[in-house]
């Protein structure tokens, strides 16, 4: 049976479903310009006191602002260095901002929630519990982790299917072995990433970046390619310890094949739709491939009489000594006949 996703007891990242993310961290903060010097998130985070993967994990939230425009192939988003003295003048830094980016594994969620790591298992592959991060471990088994503060927030609101036995259509899912993990992850990454993009090209390249390139080589001409491109988003993994590490990773950031592929194919072709508006409104259309202007051959010396386009030459007929020569007898066959020696047609001979 398709997937179907049911509504997630986690409170949702901005962009999806609609529902709002105050609650575990406030409106997130828009990418700033460029300008200043930014910084690495290896860098961010000893300037701060903080993991590496805590300070991913506080910009893919919103936490921590990022600079604007894509960068080079596979470059991470940086922080700008004002990001920094803001950040350490808070008064609950270091613990505040750790603690709204904590996350915890599948077994530490099973204890926060008070349920089994079973159940626990089973309402994350029903995408009842959205992860927030992924990685290989030693081995190079996916293991999801998910943001503490969201859990809390489920245990606070008794939210359903934590006790007592999952209805019949939830049991029938799960059934078929579908996982949604993987899905409701990348529609989070995607949220975080419209919510930082700045322009209808950015969020068309957001969605663009969860299909094969296919879906965008029969829609967009090559100059709106190269500008989709250009506004690809960062890397999803900051790195990964073998080149198994990332074939291992790598599809979990592509769309299935089937409704979730159709989906977002449908969300792409109206993001184009409204990047080309803009550009017409703005006067800056995409134009296509130039083409080579065809140059006109070359005309031979000599002036030549060419044939009438309504009738091709003729092949000479039987008898035919080559072209009529200009004297009085040829003249005068053409004046009474209107026929040339050889049987050839005034208006169909070529003259050399």
């Amino acid at each position: 049976m398709p997937f179907a996703d049911h509504p997630s007891a986690v409170p949702s990242p901005p962009g999806v479903r609609g529902t709002d993310a105050a609650a575990r961290s406030g409106p997130p903060r828009p990418p700033v310009p460029p300008g200043p010097p930014a910084l690495s998130a290896e860098s961010a985070a000893r300037a701060l006191g903080l993991r590496q993967s805590e300070v991913e994990t506080a910009v893919g939230l919103g936490l921590l602002a990022t600079t604007r425009g894509a960068g080079g192939p596979g470059e991470r988003p940086k922080v700008p260095v004002t990001e920094i003295p803001r950040l350490l003048a808070a008064p609950d830094h270091p613990d505040g901002l750790r603690a709204q980016v904590a996350s915890v594994s599948a077994r530490d969620g099973a204890a926060l929630l008070g349920i089994t790591e079973e159940r626990f298992a089973k309402l994350a592959r029903l995408g009842l519990l959205t992860p927030v991060r992924c990685h290989l471990n030693r081995y190079h088994c996916v293991v999801w982790q998910y943001l503490a503060d969201e859990l809390r927030a489920v245990r606070r609101h008794q939210a359903p299917h934590l006790t007592g036995q999952l209805p019949a259509p939830l049991r029938s899912l799960l059934a078929t072995g579908d996982d949604a993990r993987p899905r409701t992850w990348r529609r989070r990454i995607l949220a975080q990433r419209l919510s930082r993009a700045g322009t209808s090209w950015e969020r068309a390249a957001a969605v663009a970046a969860l299909l094969p390139r296919a879906y965008t080589a029969a829609l967009l001409t090559p100059d709106e390619q190269r500008r989709l491109d250009a506004a690809r988003p960062r890397p999803l993994f900051a790195r990964a310890r073998s080149r198994a590490a990332e074939r291992a990773l790598d599809p979990l950031t592509r769309a299935l094949p089937g409704p979730e592929t159709e989906q977002y194919a449908a969300e792409l072709a109206e993001l184009i739709a409204e990047a080309r508006a803009a550009a017409l409104r703005s006067g800056h259309v995409p134009r296509g491939p130039r083409l080579a202007r065809p140059t006109a051959p070359a005309r031979p010396a000599g002036r030549l009489r060419r044939p009438t386009p309504t009738r091709p030459p003729q092949p000479p007929g039987p008898g035919s000594t080559g072209p009529a020569r200009k004297n009085g007898r040829a003249r005068s066959a053409r004046l009474q006949g209107g026929q040339a020696p050889g049987g050839q047609d005034r208006a169909s001979r070529s003259l050399a």
